[in-house]
Order: C-alpha cells, then structure tokens, then sequence
C-alpha cells in the first residue's frame, strides 16, 4: 500500500499518509464500527479529488478496488465516514467559504468547512442556515450534506437538502459535474451527452420511469425515512429535473461534495422559550398537535426515565429548574418569529388547560440558557463512560408520526427492560424523531452479542407505529441491515440500481447503505466505545 501512497503523493497537492498511526486515527467514527482505512488523503483541491477518483477508478478496471470514504468531523454514528480504503479528510483544507451573495442569501462553501464556523461568519451579516445537528460545533457542512441534517429546527425549517441550491461533485470515474434543477428540453439535451454524466441522467430517468409504483411509495411516506435515496425528489411533473436531492443524504455513495451553494435566511433576533414538565396526567399526542398547530421553531422532549437516569449518572436533578418534582416528560417550545409573543401566551394556555401546573417561560437569553440546560443535560448519557459501559448510538433518529412519540418510547422501554439495559430517549417531538441511547458493554459478549439484534426490534417497533429506523441520518452501515428489512426487497433493489448507475465498480463507500452483512458487522464491532474527540464540546448526538 506504500506504493500507492507514494505514486499519490506525486500526483496530488495534498497530503497522502500511510503511517499505521494515523490510519488508526481514522478507523473510527461517532459509530460503534471499527475499520482501519488503507491511507488517508488531505486533499487541497478538487482537482485532488478527481485525481484520486480517476486513479482508483482505473484501479477498479483491473480488478482492484480502492474504496473511497469522504470525510469530515468523524461524528457520523452510522459508520458512513470509515472504511477499508482511502479516507478522504476534507477539514484539513477544504474547509473555506468561497462566496457570499448578501443580497440573494445564499453562500458558496467547501466541504471541510466546519459548521459552526459557518453559523459565526455568516451571524455577523445577520444570516443564518437553519438545519443544523447538536453536534455542529465539530461536524462539517459535508457530513451535513452526506446525511441531509435536519436538527432541532426542521419542524420549521425543514431539512438541509431544503437549503440546498446547487452541488458540485466528483464521480466515481473523476468526471466533475454541477448539479441542479434543470428543464426538460436540458434534461434530453443531458442524455444526448457521451460521458459518464450522461450515462447517469440516461440510466436514472430510466429507472424513475420504469418504477413509477415505488417512486410514488416513497413519496407518500408519512414520516421522514433516510434510508436509500430520495428518488421520488428527482423529476417533476413538469419533466424538470435535479440530482441534487438524490446526493444529498447519500452518505458519499453516489459521488463525492466538493463544493455546495446554500440558502440562508435571515437570523432571529429574539426568541422565546417554554419548558414544561409533562406528567402522566396530560395527553402528551393531543398536546403536541396542538403545539404544531402554533408553528413553532423547536419542539423537543426528554424522556421522564431518562431524566432519572441523568440523576443516576450523576448529571443531577436538571428538571428542578421548572419543577419540583420529577415529571414524565420535559417538553421544550420556542418561538423565533415577530408573532412569538402571542403564540407563546397561546401555548401557555394550552399548558394550563390539559393541566400542566410547571411550565417556564424564557424571553431573556440568560433564562433561556437556564432551559436550555435541562434539554443539554441529555450530554450526561451521551458522554457516559464507565468501566467498559458506554451509551451506544444505535439508533440517533427513528421515526413516527409525532402523535406517536410516547407510544414508541413505551416500546423502546419495553425492548430495553427485556434485555436487562438502561438506556435514553429524547429527541425531536416536532418532526417525531426519536433517539435512543442504550447503555451497553461492548467487551461483555452477551450484551455484545444484543447489539444488532437490539437495531432490528428498533426497527420492527417504529414499523408498527407506521414509523422507519432512520428518518433523519441515514442507515450508514450500522442501520443498513435492518433499514433494508424494513423497506423491502423491491425498494431496496431500486436503491442497490442507482448506487450501480453512479458507481458501477463499488469504489464510493462501498458497504454504506447497501452490501453489509450481519456477520461483516459484528467483525468490525468495536471492543469498546467512547468519544474522546468530541468531550470539549459536550456532545449530545
């Protein structure tokens, strides 16, 4: 493998390393999965990239496949940013923004760029990108991308790839290509073209047209489901059509990001807050519809157990700031438009009228950083460490419809008293995404051995509420087994096609998404899990 450092090194401007140190650097992630990369590439340049797309795809051709794995803060806990080939570490240097357009909001950036970065430069002209992780202090805007990030504001703002203009990415094959959303008459003038480009507008039309069942199925989904591709965003009735949707969330299987143009909107400049603690008394489905009907900023809960076990942890009593005594659910409201005032006294009356006696509301940002502790304190799980016990990231984002939150917490609680396991749950009540952080001992070979098993009955309870495993990171690897379960075997084919339309050889991430076995799994299962690299920033996951 020296050699084929070497011959990169001659060829790339960037960096190129073997070294047995830095591979084990990178052979983990925000995951559970372990697997040392062949060499790890710091690229300056896209034209860096397309060398190394271009070199492995040749490579490819006689036989011998070099994987390709993007990169960025290594938080990806689905296993989506390691790999057995060339890692690509884009924070190194490809992390600028390289435009901005005031006038129009929107802002041209490299993939490394480090999102908080992002937030801070563009707060200082009053702009902002609403869809951004917990983690955003150490994740990038292309691991953003990779999993079409939604966070705490997608009950308002949406999703990433709703922000997202235009992309710029590298092929499997090296071929550079712009994407986004183009007419019909651009679309056939797209196929008439003799490169690898022209191959992939030809072949996906072809599939969307051929599949009008399932591209339909997926577009009447219920709930949000990040697995495989978004297929059903591609063309429109109108014939228009835009790739862009379909790389976005793909977790670097289909090409590789080097560039992206996003939207921004304009930064609050006040908001307000409400915490209230939810007893077994309120009808927290009927509530929250209520509260979705006031279009909130954030709609957010903790889990009444999970509050208990933050005490357990030796996180404290956080709850204490709104009520005395320990409630079944904390639930978090904020409003951030000009009608926040009026829609917060609505929500309070709300509040009184099912019976909620401890709410607080926040205007002040010192107050609302005192809220806002309660909701971080979820941090106590997600940074447990204790003699080889750890909270796993086994499911970050399974999803129902919101009503059906508590109803899947109580199976979730079911599932981990069944296998004698503590665990958390919280997430975003809004959107009705859900995660689960289940205390596990990986060097204990019984609860080891629990740890896929665990996945798939994650799975078979959001299925039965009507629900999916990942609504919002995608299946990465961890997932990826059970995610292919749930979808089916013909939705599953039709993702397995367009990854072989994009990536006929197997080069981009092979085994994210699609071609992971259980067995190849539990091989590269860690032997314990912790996450050093993000304890500065109190990482919530």
């Amino acid at each position: 493998m020296s050699k084929i450092a070497d011959y990169l090194r001659e060829r790339l401007t960037g960096e190129v390393s073997a070294e047995p140190a830095v591979r084990k650097r990178f052979a983990t992630d925000g995951s559970v999965l372990q697997i040392a990369p062949q060499i790890v590439v710091y690229p300056r340049t896209t034209n860096d990239v397309r060398k190394l797309a271009r070199f492995t795809w040749r490579l490819a051709e006689r036989g011998q496949v070099l994987p390709i794995v993007p990169r960025g803060g290594g938080t990806d806990t689905t296993g989506g940013s390691i790999g057995s080939g060339a890692v690509v570490v884009f924070p190194a240097h490809m992390s600028r923004i390289l435009e901005l357009d005031i006038k129009s909001q929107m802002v041209r950036v490299q993939p490394g760029l480090n999102l908080a970065t992002l937030q801070e430069a563009m707060a200082t002209h009053g702009l902002f990108l609403p869809p951004v992780p917990s983690d955003f202090k150490v994740s990038t805007v292309g691991g953003a991308f990779g999993c079409n990030t939604a966070g705490t504001k997608a009950v308002k703002y949406g999703t990433l790839r709703d922000w997202t203009d235009r992309l710029e990415i590298v092929l499997a094959n090296g071929e550079i290509i712009q994407t986004g959303r183009i007419s019909k008459h651009e679309l056939n003038a797209k196929k008439g073209l003799q490169t690898m480009e022209g191959e992939i507008y030809r072949s996906l039309d072809n599939l969307i047209e051929d599949n009008p069942e399932l591209i339909q199925k997926l577009a009447e989904t219920n709930t949000p489901n990040a697995s495989g591709y978004a297929l059903d965003l591609v063309k429109a009735k109108d014939g228009s059509f835009d790739l862009t949707p379909l790389i976005i969330g793909s977790q670097g299987t289909l090409g590789v990001i080097v560039q992206a143009i996003v939207r921004l909107t304009s930064r609050p400049t006040e908001v307000s807050m409400i915490a209230a603690a939810i007893t077994s008394d309120q009808d927290l489905p009927a509530l929250t519809e209520d509260l979705l009907q006031l279009e909130p900023s954030e709609l957010e809960f903790i889990d009444g157990e999970t509050l208990t076990l933050i005490d357990t942890l030796g996180g404290g009593t956080p709850w204490k700031v709104v009520s005395d005594m320990k409630p079944s659910a904390m639930v978090f409201i904020e409003f951030d438009d000009r009608n926040r005032a009026r829609k917060v006294k609505k929500a309070a009356k709300l509040l009184e009228s099912v019976g909620v006696m401890d709410a607080r509301i926040a205007t002040e940002w010192e107050d609302q950083e005192s809220l806002r502790s309660i909701h971080h304190s979820v941090s106590t799980v997600t940074n447990y460490s204790h003699q080889g016990t750890s909270a796993l990231p086994l499911a970050s984002d399974i999803a129902v419809e919101p009503s059906k939150v508590p109803l899947l917490v109580e199976k979730v609680r079911e599932l981990l008293r069944r296998h004698h396991i503590e665990g958390g749950i919280w997430g975003h009540l809004g959107t009705g995404v859900v995660s689960v952080r289940p205390l596990i001992n990986l060097a204990n070979l019984g609860q080891r051995q629990i740890v896929f098993k665990f996945i798939s009955e994650l799975a078979e309870a959001a299925a039965d509420l009507g629900g999916s495993l990942t609504g919002e990171f995608g299946e990465g690897r961890t997932a990826s087994v059970a995610a292919n379960d749930q979808n089916g075997q013909e939705l599953t084919d039709l993702f397995v096609k367009v990854k072989q339309v994009f990536d006929p050889y197997g080069t981009l991430n092979p085994g994210v998404k699609s071609g992971s076995d259980q067995q190849t799994l539990l091989a590269h299962l860690r032997q314990e899990y912790d996450q050093p690299y993000y304890a500065e920033f109190n990482f919530r996951g």
